[in-house]
C-alpha cells in the first residue's frame, strides 16, 4: 500500500508568631494588641488581587537556533518559541481535531484526492502586509524543499501540487486521497514577499502570530512584542524574553534561578515539584504512549490467549500510581486519551487474576514434567511458558515497571526473563527484532494514522517491529487511511478499535502526562500539548 509514514504540569503556608506581654499593665497591654491590629490591617491592604493588565515581560527559553524561519528548522524548543510568530492554517482543538485557523472556508473533493481553501481576509503579517494565496503556495514550497529533519517536513509528503484560484482561494492535489490531511496543514504559513528577497531574512522572522519579532542575540536571546493586529485575541503579556539555553538541565538550573518564568518539560518530575512552593503546574497529556509490544514469530505468543493473559495479569492502576503518582492516562488504544477519535475508551484489560490463568490452561500449559514450569507441545518441541523481557537499562522508571510486569506474570505461571541492556543494544535488539515481549514507548504524531506500526507492508522497511500480519487489520488500515468523509473515519476507527483489544498486538500501557512550570508572577493558564506548549498564550499576564 502506497502511504505515508508518521512516526512519530500551591499551598502557601504563612506561620504567624505571637508572643505573650505582662498583663499587668492594662493600658500597655491594649497599645500592644492596638499595634498588633494594626500591622495586621497594613498588611491585608497590601495584598492586591491579580488584575489583567497589558504590560510587562514573560521570560521564556529555547535552544541556540541556525535559523529563524519555521520551516527549515529542526530543533523542537525552537519550534515552540516560533510558534508564538507564526500561524498555520488550522489548529487542533482540545479533542486534537483540525479546526479552521487561517481559513475562512474548505471543501475537500469527494474523492478526497484535493481540497479547496478560501483564505480570511485582512489577515495582516506584522509588516502589516495581507496574507494572501500566493503566501500559502510559498510556504508549502520551501516545507518541499527543506531538509529531510525540519520539523515540519513530513507534512507535505503527500502533497502532489498546489494552484492558485484568486489572492484568497487556492487548491492543493494530493497523492492519494488521506484521511488526515487537514492534520498535515498545522505548518506556519511564512511571507514570500519577506522571505523571498533573501537567505538572511531566516534570522529577521515575520509572521501573522501573537508576537512579532524585535531583535536576536545569538547564543544570548531572542526577544518579541505583542502583535496588536493578531486577528484572534487581545494579548496581555506585552514583551516576551527568550532566553538561549544550552540543554534541559540548563532549562532546570534557569528556572530554580528565576532566570526565566516558565519551563516546558517533556518529561516531568512529580514529585520535585509537586509540593514546591512559589511554583504553579498546568498538566496535559503528552503523545508519550507506554506500550507492551509481542513478537508475533514467538511460538508462544503466537496465541491470541496467551496475549489476552498477560493484558489481564498486569496491574496498569498501579504501576501509575507507584511510578507517575497517577500522573498518567490508561488508554486502550493508540490513540491520544482526549482525541475525539478516542470518545468511547471503556477499558478492557482491568486487573483480573483469574481470567489470566483461565486463558493460560485454556492455551493447554500445564506442568507435565512437574519442575514447576508450565509448558505446552509445540511442533512437536515442548516450550516452556518462559519470555524475554527487552528493556533499556538506561531508563530506571522503564526498569521498574519491568519488574513489576515480571512480578505480575510471574504470579500468573510465567517465567520471565529481564533482557536489560544499553541503549544502543536495545534499538539494535529492535530492529533485528531479537525480543519476545518488548516494554517500550512512541512518541506519536498528531496525525493518527498508524500503519506504520500494524500494517504487515511496514514489517520489512517499517516499524511494524513485532512482525504483526493480519488480513483484517490491513483492510481496516487501508480503509481509515482512504476515508473521505467523517462518518467512514468513525466507522473505520471503530473496527480497528476492535480488532486491536481482541488481538492484542500491544499492551497498552499509559500515555505519560507533563506540565508547564511557571512562576508565581505568571497569571493565568495556558493549554498546552507535546506539540504546543505556549498554546492560549493569550490568557497569561504578568503581575507583581
Amino acid at each position: 500500500m502506497k502511504r505515508l509514514m508518521y512516526i512519530f504540569l500551591i499551598i502557601c503556608s504563612i506561620s504567624l508568631i505571637g508572643g505573650c506581654g505582662k498583663t499587668n499593665d492594662n493600658n500597655k497591654d491594649n497599645e500592644v494588641k492596638e499595634d498588633i491590629n494594626e500591622e495586621e490591617n497594613k498588611d491585608v491592604e497590601e495584598e492586591k488581587e491579580p488584575v489583567k493588565a497589558f504590560g510587562g515581560e514573560l521570560k521564556l527559553l529555547m535552544r541556540n537556533p541556525s535559523t529563524l524561519n519555521p520551516l527549515v528548522n529542526n530543533d523542537r524548543t525552537v519550534d515552540q518559541a516560533l510558534k508564538l510568530v507564526f500561524d498555520s492554517l488550522f489548529i487542533l482543538d482540545e479533542k486534537e481535531k483540525p479546526m479552521p485557523n487561517l481559513v475562512d472556508s474548505y471543501e475537500l473533493s469527494s474523492t478526497g484526492t484535493s481540497i479547496t481553501i478560501k483564505l480570511k481576509k485582512n489577515i495582516l503579517f506584522h509588516d502589516k502586509e495581507e496574507l494572501h494565496s500566493d503566501d500559502v503556495v510559498y510556504s508549502i514550497e520551501t516545507l518541499k524543499n527543506a531538509p529531510d529533519d525540519a520539523v515540519y517536513k513530513s507534512n507535505v509528503a503527500n502533497y502532489k501540487r498546489i494552484s492558485i484560484i484568486d489572492e484568497y482561494s487556492f487548491k492543493i492535489y494530493f497523492d492519494q486521497p488521506f484521511a488526515f490531511s487537514l492534520y498535515t496543514m498545522t505548518f506556519p504559513i511564512i511571507p514570500k514577499h519577506h522571505y523571498s528577497d533573501s537567505l538572511d531574512m531566516n534570522m529577521n522572522p515575520i509572521g501573522t502570530g501573537a508576537y512579532s519579532f524585535t531583535d536576536f542575540t545569538a547564543m544570548k536571546e531572542l526577544n518579541l512584542t505583542a502583535n496588536n493586529d493578531w486577528f484572534k485575541h487581545k494579548l496581555y503579556v506585552e514583551n516576551i524574553k527568550i532566553i538561549i539555553t544550552r540543554d534541559k538541565d540548563y532549562d532546570k538550573d534557569a528556572f530554580d534561578q528565576k532566570i526565566v518564568d516558565l519551563i516546558t518539560p517533556i518529561k516531568f518530575d512529580w514529585q520535585k515539584y509537586a509540593d514546591k512552593e512559589g511554583v504553579n503546574l498546568t498538566e496535559y497529556t503528552t503523545y508519550y504512549y507506554t506500550f507492551l509490544g509481542f513478537n508475533f514469530n514467538n511460538k508462544v505468543l503466537n496465541d491470541k490467549n496467551i496475549r489476552k493473559s498477560i493484558a489481564y495479569a498486569i496491574n496498569r492502576q498501579a504501576i501509575i500510581k507507584n511510578e507517575f503518582l497517577n500522573h498518567a492516562k490508561i488508554n486502550e488504544y493508540p490513540y491520544h486519551p482526549l482525541s475525539w477519535l478516542n470518545e468511547t475508551n471503556n477499558l478492557i484489560y482491568n486487573i483480573d487474576i483469574d481470567k489470566s490463568k483461565e486463558l493460560v490452561n485454556a492455551s493447554g500449559y500445564s506442568d507435565s514434567d512437574e519442575d514447576n514450569i508450565l509448558d505446552k507441545n509445540i511442533d512437536n518441541i515442548k516450550r516452556n511458558l518462559e519470555l524475554r523481557l527487552l528493556v533499556n537499562n538506561e531508563n530506571p522508571v522503564r526498569v521498574s515497571i519491568a519488574n513489576k510486569i515480571k512480578e505480575s506474570l510471574e504470579n500468573i505461571g510465567f517465567v520471565i526473563n529481564l533482557d536489560l541492556v544499553d541503549n544502543v543494544t536495545y534499538n539494535n535488539k529492535i530492529m533485528n527484532k531479537d525480543f519476545d515481549i518488548l516494554l517500550a514507548e512512541w512518541k506519536l504524531s498528531q496525525i493518527p494514522d498508524l500503519t506504520f506500526a500494524f500494517h504487515s507492508s511496514a514489517i520489512e522497511e517499517g516499524k511494524n517491529f513485532i512482525n504483526y500480519s493480519n488480513v483484517d487489520m490491513d483492510r481496516v488500515l487501508e480503509s481509515i487511511f482512504n476515508s473521505v468523509n467523517e462518518n467512514d473515519l468513525m466507522d473505520g476507527i471503530k473496527e480497528f478499535k476492535s480488532l486491536f483489544v481482541d488481538d492484542v498486538p500491544y499492551l497498552s500501557l499509559f500515555f505519560r502526562t507533563s506540565a508547564v512550570i511557571s512562576n508565581d508572577r505568571v497569571y493565568g493558564e495556558l493549554t498546552p500539548s507535546i506539540y504546543n506548549n505556549y498554546n492560549g498564550i493569550q490568557n497569561l499576564f504578568i503581575f507583581e
